[in-house]
């Protein structure tokens, strides 16, 4: 072989293997870049997946914001894979928002018929706070309204409803009523106040009268023909039984607890105030010979003139709702029936003695001090409205007056009697005087008064 052989092959050789060289090289690097692209794609897919579980996550516990679900959104945006994806978590995303942010309220389980009828029921006569409402009875319809004295429900349809004492008792979520239909009949019924559903529970014969309800019977009493004699019955609501608890009352109180009923005033003697059983199995008399009675939460206030000689003086006392622990709070005041006027305060009117009639007229009078003051002197119509306790609301000379107890002196400020009507009662609600006042077409309205 020649030198130029030699030099020619030698030069292929070195060729030959710089391109080896340039492919070993040229692989290994598409390699290193295939096995890191790889690398670069497994970990995107996890970003990807833990991205994807984070805006579920933040969705269900509604702690994402519009920045953070755009954030994510652009992030894992690199095909078409990871925007079908990422458009799906975003709209059950969005769902789950939107559910979340118009969710309703679970309503409140709706009372059963015991738990409707059960709690303490009282007399409402025109209009009365009883629970959370304001319910005022017309002649013809019962009204709801709340405390801002806006009309919230009113039912009608419900005959002429009876006057006799009181016209209705309410627990706040039922009523029972009386009332007689266009064709004379009379019948006791059961209003549903929040549904307006009615029910007629019994019927009531022309000599018969209403006395009162609680969540297990329904009291009336039944009169003679000649009016002076009568018998105090019950009727169990869930059956329809008659019970008779006793005879001639003039007065009854219905409590869940208890019946408290006063003999007739006038007829025979003895005048005996009885505290019975709901169903009338047991009684305790209180006292033989009463004059009036004021049921309290604390118990039980009357007049006990001690004798069947005259009705005056009597004796102020009290008792507990079962009929024990009688206290005898003040002795010989010159009356027959009196008011709850705050607290160890009554108001009365005093009838006058013989020739001196310095004790006559209306008076405060605190049986815990022994301390009297006047309200107006005798022949002055008064009616008394209620008290919060630290003030007396009366009807004196055709304008509400107020007393303060404490101060013992009546206050500047006094209320008008209105033009066309007539107050008949007042309560007070949060600390505001509200009267209730009654018109020439028998229609009654209550009026907030102020403090």
């Amino acid at each position: 072989m020649t030198g130029d052989k030699k030099k020619r092959h030698r030069m292929e050789l070195i060729g030959v293997v710089c391109v080896l060289v340039v492919l070993g090289v040229g692989m290994f690097y598409l390699k290193v870049r295939q096995d890191a692209e790889k690398a670069d794609g497994t970990a995107s897919g996890s970003n990807q997946e833990q991205s994807g579980e984070n805006t579920v996550t933040e969705s269900v516990s509604g702690q994402s914001d519009d920045t953070s679900i755009g954030d994510n959104s652009e992030s894992i945006s690199e095909d078409e894979g990871t925007d079908s994806f990422s458009n799906t978590d975003s709209r059950v995303s969005g769902q789950e928002q939107d559910t979340t942010s118009t969710e309703t309220p679970t309503p409140e389980p709706e009372k059963s018929l015991e738990e409707k009828l059960a709690g303490q029921y009282q007399a409402v006569s025109w209009a009365e706070v009883v629970g959370d409402k304001i319910l005022v009875c017309q002649i013809d319809s019962i009204e709801v309204r709340d405390f801002s004295n806006n009309l919230v429900k009113e039912y009608t349809d419900l005959g002429r409803i009876s006057r006799e004492a009181a016209a209705f008792y309410s627990n706040g979520n039922v009523a029972y009523y009386a009332s007689a239909s266009e064709s004379g009949s009379r019948s006791i019924w059961r209003l549903d106040l929040e549904t307006g559903e009615k029910e007629e529970m019994m019927s009531l014969d022309n000599n018969s009268r209403f006395a009162g309800a609680n969540e297990s019977y329904l009291y009336y009493t039944v009169w003679g023909e000649d009016g002076l004699e009568n018998t105090l019955k019950a009727r169990r609501i869930s059956d329809g039984s008659e019970l008779e608890l006793g005879s001639d009352m003039d007065e009854v109180t219905v409590r869940s607890d208890c019946v408290i009923a006063m003999g007739l005033r006038f007829d025979v003697s003895p005048v005996e105030l009885k505290i019975y059983s709901p169903d009338g199995s047991s009684s305790v008399t209180v006292g033989e010979y009463v004059n009036s009675y004021v049921v309290e939460d604390d118990g039980i206030y009357y007049l006990d003139y001690g004798s069947d000689y005259g009705y005056i003086p009597a004796d102020l006392k009290s008792c507990s709702l079962s009929g024990g622990g009688v206290q005898v709070l003040a002795e010989d005041l010159n009356a027959l029936s009196f008011d709850m006027a705050g607290d160890h305060t009554i108001f009365y009117a005093s009838a006058s003695e013989g020739t001196d009639t310095s004790g006559a007229g209306y008076l405060f009078y605190n049986y815990q001090t022994g301390v009297t003051r006047k309200a107006a002197d005798s022949g002055t119509y008064v009616q008394f409205l209620c008290s919060d306790g630290d003030k007396a609301y009366l009807e004196r000379e055709n304008q509400i007056v107020v007393y303060d107890r404490k101060a013992g002196q009546f206050l500047d400020d006094t209320y008008p009697e209105p033009e066309s009507g007539y107050y008949v009662e007042g309560f007070v609600l949060n600390g505001a005087f509200w009267a209730v006042q009654q018109f020439s077409d028998n229609r009654v309205e209550v009026i907030p008064m102020g403090g």
